[in-house]
């Protein structure tokens, strides 16, 4: 069941476009926007929805390129040859000094510091999952 199926709902503007990629198959929970959805609440929009799927076997994770390369969005992540997700956005960070991605992921290898295996243009590109977000004030 889609979480938004019995609803006119529609997604927008640009934080949605270029980088969480929610759509009726990935939830506002799995996309870090647990603080935004109150389970506890009496009742609202896709409630019954989102508790019938449970805990999310997926999350969205940050990801800092260790190898060579800049990661885009829709490349898959793979971990000892076993794909586990695909990125959601991408791009090199010029304050940052590295290139960055987010990617949604099974659950199980989101763990902050775990190395995965993301692949651009049939080339394999190495990188770890990273806090978010990439940056803080005052930096």
């Amino acid at each position: 069941m889609k979480w938004w199926s019995s609803f006119k709902l529609l997604f927008c503007g640009i934080f949605y476009l270029v980088t969480l990629k929610m759509n009726e198959e990935i939830t506002p929970i799995e996309v870090g926007l647990k603080f935004a959805v109150k389970l506890k609440k009496d009742n609202f929009i896709g409630k019954k929805a989102m508790e019938e799927m449970g805990e999310p076997k997926r999350q969205r994770v940050g990801l800092k390129v260790t190898g060579r390369g800049i990661v885009r969005e829709e490349a898959e992540v793979f971990v000892d040859g076993q794909m586990i997700g695909h990125t959601t956005s991408g791009t090199h960070c010029p304050y940052l000094g590295h290139p960055y991605a987010m990617a949604l992921i099974q659950s199980e290898y989101a763990q902050i510091g775990s190395e995965v295996q993301v692949v651009v243009r049939g080339r394999i590109i190495e990188a770890v999952v990273c806090e978010q977000p990439f940056y803080k004030k005052g930096m």
